[in-house]
């Protein structure tokens, strides 16, 4: 028997509550989307916000979708209290870098670039040119002593090397290292310096 008569469903006081009506979507979602532009969030960041906070990644098409009021209603119910409450998120950490940075940031799951300061990529720069390839004994202290995370400075000269590679025109590299580095000076007249913005420290 599928009819539920004018009983006990429709006036269930919590079927009211609990299920929005379709004007009470569209008013939510037309102030969905303005809050959401104006805390600067893309659809694609809301939808894995969702994912970090429910476990449950939207795509950019469902949030879009929603915005625009083309999900079916069931859908658009389902939805609705998991972005009020990702609205609540947004809100209350917009002004401090709390979770819901966070959150995105994970979402988008980088790496935090290190930006390493000046004075030690200078450092770093100079063991580089002594002995490009450090063992891991030679970068634990190269890292303790410049207070990096290990994993920092073996990066660094991974992409050193790397750059190193890139920058050295062909034909050098039959000779040994040192000779590579007593020519850097002419040679620099008619290629680009490298740029790690330290030509001036290596005299």
């Amino acid at each position: 028997g599928g009819g539920a008569g004018p009983g006990l469903n429709s006036h269930d006081p919590h079927s009211d509550e609990d299920t929005p009506t379709s004007d009470d979507l569209e008013q939510f979602a037309k102030q969905f989307k303005q809050r959401r532009i104006k805390l600067g969030f893309t659809q694609a960041d809301v939808g894995l916000a969702l994912g970090t906070l429910y476990g449950n990644v939207f795509s950019q098409t469902t949030i879009c979708r929603f915005e625009a009021l083309q999900l079916s209603f069931k859908n658009m119910c389902k939805l609705k209290p998991l972005l009020n409450k990702w609205l609540e998120e947004a809100d209350s950490s917009t002004g401090s870098p709390t979770s819901i940075d966070k959150i995105a940031a994970q979402g988008r799951k980088r790496k935090k670039r290190t930006s390493i300061e000046v004075s030690v990529k200078g450092a770093l720069e100079s063991h580089f040119l002594k002995c490009p390839k450090p063992s891991a004994q030679e970068i634990t202290n190269l890292a303790d002593s410049l207070q990096l995370e290990k994993e920092v400075v073996r990066v660094w000269f991974c992409n050193r090397r790397q750059k190193e590679k890139r920058m050295t025109p062909p034909g050098i590299q039959q000779q040994t290292p040192d000779d590579v580095y007593s020519q850097v000076g002419p040679v620099s007249a008619d290629t680009p310096p490298p740029h790690h913005g330290l030509q001036t420290s290596v005299q």
